[in-house]
């Protein structure tokens, strides 16, 4: 373990270690150079997202000035592949993929799930050499790190900065030197000056750390394992439930045995309330709803919200016309669940706009807000992610949505995915309810979720290859269906999305006839492949058509917004 300093000297000092040869103001980039100057690589601890990726930045461009980054070929075709991980690259997207380019990668859960996954799986090949995280990739990962640098032991909180926890910097140092892959790790603490060091040394290298916490203590998780416990008929006699919470470190933790059983059976009791459980003679047994929220892993509290405005969405989500307002209000509730948190903030600059959109669609909502039961706060967040995942599913583009909202791709992915959970469980709700139309329309809701589209391209996005934005070129050039896409001729689909997606469409409506009828289109699309395929997949910079595209694509859906809006902002939704 090390401590290094900025210190304006020929020489960075790091504490127990032989000194590192400047070549940079930075004494992290100094500390990177010197460790893949004998081959190894590193992972670089920073408080937050923004951080990683500026750590990220500076180094790659110290490594692009050094011109010694290896596997230049690997990590070209790489950077491709993070640009294509989604249809529409963001800004976060295009300056991950210029750092990859020089062997360093920043991640964190602003990226998108297939993103870490790249980096993680060719920083342990050996291709990236670097990678600058938040705290995140610390827990269950176990990397090939010869060296770890926790550049930042403080994160920002509500109430300002404060040091992280010494089991997160032990968790985060134990990076350093894994079993199978070092034999010997070096991790790195990054401190401003002399003044820090003996504290840090106090607290996180000799302090011990704290203590662990059951979360069987907190009342919704310890609901899901009771109605789990119960349901697989682990624990039904009130002696089995006693027993079995007594040897829990809960119940180790708890010391008063009379007040852990308290609040065992009063959620037990909170249970058969919500009709999950039922209870003959002091034997407990789930019933068929109950078992099937347990299987979902939904949290019972969840569930009953939902059970409880069933009926409202038979009446609205069930009937033949579904409004914005409902599909709005719809993610509104979502947005009380604990299975959304954390929510998108509103930030201060957002205030006025979400007063004012509280005070126009409140009245409309399915849980209206409640001062005494509810956080204002918490229910503008609420609002601020409704109308965020409304404009997904109204095809915003995803720059447009980063941008104006100020949240990450990686975000935004990761609250679709949610959704998509929840929008299941109300599928299987209905089900249970023989309520066959409605489940209809959350599965369709789903693919909307999934895809970021209007209703009036579903048929377009089962089609292999057709995405968003190529569903929606589709349905403007007038092929709204598949019935108009088995009738276009090969030129009239390749001229508005290529000869290679054309052909995939062709084959997949027509089947097998389609390659006799059109084998001369086949055989000249094949030849031109032959011909034209890349020896080498290189990133390019976005092109200035591109650009053009993207802002129209922007300008559009701003206007048609806007000019809904004039007709008054219920009618909008």
């Amino acid at each position: 373990m090390h401590m290094s300093t900025n210190f304006s000297m020929d020489e960075v000092k790091v504490l127990g270690s032989k000194s590192i040869t400047v070549e940079s103001k930075e004494s992290i980039i100094n500390l990177v150079l010197d460790t893949l100057a004998i081959e190894k690589q590193l992972l670089i601890f920073n408080n937050s997202k923004n951080s990683s990726e500026a750590t990220a930045e500076k180094i790659a461009m110290a490594l692009k000035k050094k011109k010694t980054v290896t596997h230049q070929k690997e990590l070209s075709q790489l950077s491709e592949q993070i640009l294509k991980v989604m249809q529409s690259p963001t800004k976060q997207c295009r300056r991950l993929a210029k750092c990859v380019e020089q062997g360093i990668a920043f991640h964190h859960s602003g990226l998108v799930s297939k993103q870490r996954y790249l980096i993680e799986e060719n920083f342990k090949k050996g291709i990236i050499k670097v990678i600058s995280s938040t705290p995140t990739l610390a827990a269950g990962l176990n990397l090939p790190a010869y060296k770890v640098i926790i550049k930042d032991y403080k994160r920002y909180s509500s109430r300002g900065f404060n040091d992280i926890p010494v089991l997160e910097f032990m968790q985060m140092a134990g990076r350093a030197g894994r079993p199978g892959h070092e034999d010997i790790g070096h991790s790195v603490v990054h401190i401003k000056d002399d003044n820090e060091l003996e504290r840090v040394i106090k607290k996180y290298i000799h302090g011990k750390p704290e203590e662990i916490y059951s979360k069987l203590a907190v009342e919704p998780t310890l609901k899901m394992y009771v109605l789990s416990l119960v349901s697989m008929d682990i624990i039904n006699t009130e002696d089995e439930i006693k027993e079995f919470f007594k040897n829990t470190l809960y119940g180790e933790q708890y010391h008063d045995l009379e007040g852990l059983y308290y609040n065992i059976f009063k959620v037990l009791k909170i249970l058969k309330e919500y009709q999950f459980v039922r209870e003959d003679d002091n034997y407990y047994v789930a019933t068929t709803l109950g078992k099937k929220v347990s299987e979902l892993y939904l949290n019972p509290d969840t569930a009953h919200l939902f059970l409880s405005h069933f009926d409202t969405f038979v009446k609205t989500l069930g009937s033949k016309y579904v409004s914005r307002q409902h599909v709005f209000n719809l993610i509104q509730l979502f947005s009380t669940t604990m299975e959304m948190k954390p929510l998108f903030r509103m930030g201060k600059k957002e205030e006025e706009h979400y007063m004012q959109l509280a005070d126009d669609v409140q009245e409309e909502l399915f849980v209206e807000y409640d001062p005494f039961e509810q956080d204002l706060q918490d229910f503008m967040n609420g609002l601020k992610t409704a109308e965020i995942m409304q404009d997904w599913i109204e095809e915003a583009p995803e720059e447009y949505i980063s941008e104006k909202y100020s949240i990450t791709p990686g975000e935004l992915h990761f609250k679709k995915e949610v959704i998509d959970w929840l929008l299941y469980c109300l599928e299987e709700f209905s089900q249970l309810r023989k309520q066959f139309y409605l489940k209809n329309y959350f599965n369709k809701l789903r693919q909307r979720f999934k895809s970021g589209i209007k209703d009036d391209v579903l048929v377009l996005i089962s089609l292999k290859g057709v995405g968003r934005v190529r569903a929606r070129k589709l349905k403007k050039a007038g092929f709204g269906t598949l019935s108009d896409l088995r009738s276009a001729t090969f030129e009239q689909l390749s001229r508005v999305i290529g000869d290679a997606l054309t052909i995939s469409i062709k084959k997949e409506l027509h089947g097998e006839t389609y390659e006799q009828d059109f084998s001369h289109e086949l055989k000249q699309v094949e030849k031109f492949s032959r011909s034209s395929k890349p020896k080498e997949i290189r990133v390019r910079e976005v092109t200035e058509v591109e650009v053009d595209e993207l802002v129209e694509e922007t300008q559009n859906f701003e206007k048609e917004k806007e000019e809904a809006k004039q007709k008054g902002l219920l009618q909008y939704f």
